[in-house]
């Protein structure tokens, strides 16, 4: 038996389009921050059958769609052929039982913490015989969903869109994108203030949108200015430069949303109510001389990414929000075994 724990993270330096969508192999790198909370928890244990339950923060249980089981399987079947080109036999069934604490499709990214923890109970499930590496572990946590190999690791994170010298295998690029910490949570504490204006799920899911990437005019060139924003982003959390983290981190989140806008078909994440909390945030950085920052994922939920001398302001801001469900997150320390 292998149980696990894991949160979401939120990019910085955004996560969209793939270069293998079955393999989740990312177009370009990305850079994100791992929260505290909320959290799921995955137990595993050999079983006749591979099967899978899912139960809500209050208990119920989950229904899982056909697609989501499916996804579940294959993330399954990934791994088995993963850890084949590593010498490791893992036929073992599994049954895995899923206990969320995140609402799904708001933009708090679960799908990240859920196929990081399952990737950490598949670890555990091997640790005695064969102890894999955390860049190993997030590389499985990739297979199932691309961002979850950053919640692997704690504090600020970089997805590497490359191999590793000692991975390059015969199974394809199975092992071309993994994670690697940029700095750990207890180098600078910063929090997410998470604004929600809607609960209802998404329409088109974050693996859709990737597919759709590429059919926008403004992908190239997007690709293009990745490395620059990469070091940008790592040079001012190494040195905690708040006011360069703003300007790279809105710069690529907008941008993102321009591709996703431009892709065929449109993806229009961003609600009314978005882009009125991102004017007012930017009147009241202006006003207050705050140092928070505005981004936004697959969705219409804004991250107000702050430091500890702003957080009571922004916290006040996020409840004047009428009809916004209001989230409180901190930088946090990654997957682990429990």
């Amino acid at each position: 038996m292998s149980t696990a724990r894991s949160t979401a993270n939120i990019a910085l330096i955004k996560y969209w389009g793939n270069r293998n969508n079955e393999l989740r192999l990312p177009a370009a790198d990305s850079l994100s921050m791992t929260l505290d909370t909320p959290h799921v928890q995955v137990l595993g244990e050999e079983a006749d059958q591979f099967s899978i339950e899912s139960f809500e923060a209050d208990g119920s249980r989950k229904i899982l769609t056909k697609q989501q089981i499916e996804r579940l399987r294959k993330h399954r079947e990934l791994t088995m052929q993963y850890l084949h080109t590593l010498d490791i036999d893992f036929r073992k069934n599994v049954a895995l039982t899923i206990r969320s604490q995140i609402p799904s499709g708001i933009g708090l990214a679960s799908s990240a913490a859920v196929f990081s923890a399952i990737a950490e109970v598949f670890a555990g499930l091997i640790a005695e015989e064969h102890p894999l590496t955390r860049e190993q572990i997030s590389v499985i946590a990739r297979l199932g969903s691309g961002s979850a190999a950053r919640s692997v690791f704690g504090g600020f994170v970089a997805l590497r869109n490359r191999a590793t010298s000692n991975e390059q295998t015969s199974n394809g690029e199975i092992a071309g994108a993994f994670a690697e910490q940029i700095a750990p949570e207890s180098h600078w504490v910063l929090h997410d203030i998470v604004i929600v204006p809607s609960l209802k799920e998404k329409k088109i899911g974050s693996t859709e949108g990737h597919a759709l990437a590429g059919t926008s005019p403004l992908f190239q060139d997007r690709l293009k200015e990745i490395p620059r924003r990469m070091q940008e982003c790592t040079d001012a959390i190494l040195t905690k430069d708040f006011e360069k983290l703003q300007r790279v981190a809105e710069e690529d989140a907008l941008d993102m949303h321009e591709v996703m806008r431009t892709s065929t078909p449109s993806l229009q994440y961003l609600s009314e109510e978005t882009w009125h909390i991102i004017r007012e945030v930017e009147a009241l950085r202006t006003r207050d001389h705050l140092e928070v920052l505005y981004t936004m994922d697959a969705g219409p939920t804004v991250h107000l990414f702050c430091t500890e001398d702003a957080r009571e302001v922004v916290r006040s801001f996020a409840n004047e929000q009428k009809g916004c469900t209001v989230f409180e997150t901190k930088i946090g320390r990654g997957s682990e075994l429990v």
